[in-house]
């Protein structure tokens, strides 16, 4: 855990490297000392001896020290808020305050420092942090690309990856179930329609394993006599009389 910085103080870091009681002495009176009641304050710019108003400085050293980030600036008249540029070397954008522009000067308020911290995505599936999304599908970031967990399940137990028609289907409806028995493998080639010669040709394009399968009679667990007919829109196994 990030502490103050000042010397014997081990409060929790609140912002530009102090805990909350420090910030707001630096803040309100532009010292970490504490007050010292009974003396009249007087703005900390040399030669200054106006009344304190924020941060050590009086009000024209304030306004300065707001606008330029710097209280002895010999500018007479400020620059309208949003046309001066950040005083970071190599950043462009226009200034927020203290002389920095929003994003260096969120960093300095939050961390205090201009640096940056970089997040590094996930390069392997072990390191991914999942989370359900409000479609009910658990899915994470992967080398910087958003992926489902399911997808990721099927293709390492089968050791192989997907084609982007083939869709990954929860067999009991629950999409965030997703043990490699609750998951089989769906496909949509073409939207809907499409001619039974193009469709063969397809099949047997795609999934030559399958076809070898099916022509050996070993596809789907019946026999060669064995067809399927629907009657009424209900799906029913009729067995060839040939033979009989």
């Amino acid at each position: 855990m990030k502490v103050c910085s000042i010397d014997d103080c081990d409060n929790k870091h609140y912002g530009q490297g102090y805990c909350n009681k420090h910030y707001l002495r630096i803040y309100r009176r532009g010292s970490v000392e504490p007050v010292r009641w009974g003396k009249t304050r007087i703005c900390s710019a040399q030669g200054c001896t106006k009344p304190h108003r924020s941060l050590g400085f009086c009000q024209a050293h304030y306004t300065r020290f707001k606008r330029y980030g710097d209280a002895t600036t010999s500018k007479q008249k400020p620059i309208r808020r949003g046309i001066e540029l950040c005083k970071v070397d190599g950043c462009s954008d226009t200034y927020l305050a203290m002389g920095y522009c929003s994003a260096h000067y969120q960093r300095l308020y939050k961390n205090g420092t201009l640096e940056s911290k970089q997040k590094v995505s996930p390069q392997t599936v072990g390191e991914v942090n999942w989370y359900k999304n409000n479609a009910g599908y658990v899915v994470g970031y992967l080398r910087g690309k958003l992926v489902a967990q399911h997808r990721i399940v099927w293709e390492q137990h089968h050791s192989c990856a997907l084609h982007p028609f083939e869709n990954i289907h929860h067999i009991n409806g629950i999409r965030h179930d997703n043990r490699i028995e609750n998951l089989e493998l769906w496909t949509k080639a073409q939207p809907a329609g499409q001619r039974p010669e193009d469709l063969v040709k397809w099949v047997v394009e795609n999934y030559p394993e399958l076809v070898t399968k099916q022509m050996k009679g070993k596809g789907n667990g019946r026999s060669n006599s064995q067809t399927r007919t629907r009657v009424n829109g209900m799906a029913k196994t009729a067995t060839s009389r040939r033979g009989r």
